[in-house]
């Protein structure tokens, strides 16, 4: 059964800052959290808005799966544009991602990521292009929330 994301809550724990902060040298992002794998923990949606992380294709987006000791990531893209939404699909028990690619030369439109049984490719602009009407999901992050 596909989860839900996970009710809105005011900001990233500070576990997750520190994570974002120390381990991913991020300063600036927004974020949220929604369940992809549905074992009842929510992973963590970093889009990473400083100037490093971010280019003519758009920003860096992280998925962070909880661990143990710390955070295992399991997507980063590089040029991924919002909103960042959940697809009622699924790859290998985990939902399927949209988000937005343009910019660089590409292709504008939605992007879906699937995941290929350890991560998401990290690539949206050589994933498959969604079309219109394909049913598009939640947003996850949109334009509003943010946590600097």
């Amino acid at each position: 059964m596909l989860s839900a994301p996970a009710q809105a809550v005011a900001g990233p724990t500070a576990q997750v800052d520190a994570f974002v902060r120390n381990d991913l040298h991020v300063s600036s992002y927004k974020w949220a959290e929604a369940d992809l794998n549905g074992d009842g923990q929510a992973e963590q949606f970093i889009y990473a808005t400083d100037s490093s992380y971010c280019g003519s294709g758009g920003c860096t987006l992280f998925v962070l799966q909880r661990q143990p000791v710390g955070y295992r990531i399991v997507l980063r893209s590089t040029v991924t544009r919002l909103p960042i939404r959940l697809l009622s699909t699924s790859s290998h028990g985990w939902r399927d991602l949209a988000v937005g690619v343009a910019g660089g030369g590409v292709r504008s439109g939605t992007a879906r990521l699937r995941f290929e049984g350890n991560k998401y490719p990290g690539n949206p602009t050589l994933a498959p292009r969604l079309g219109p009407g394909s049913g598009l999901g939640p947003i996850v992050i949109g334009e509003l929330a943010t946590s600097e």
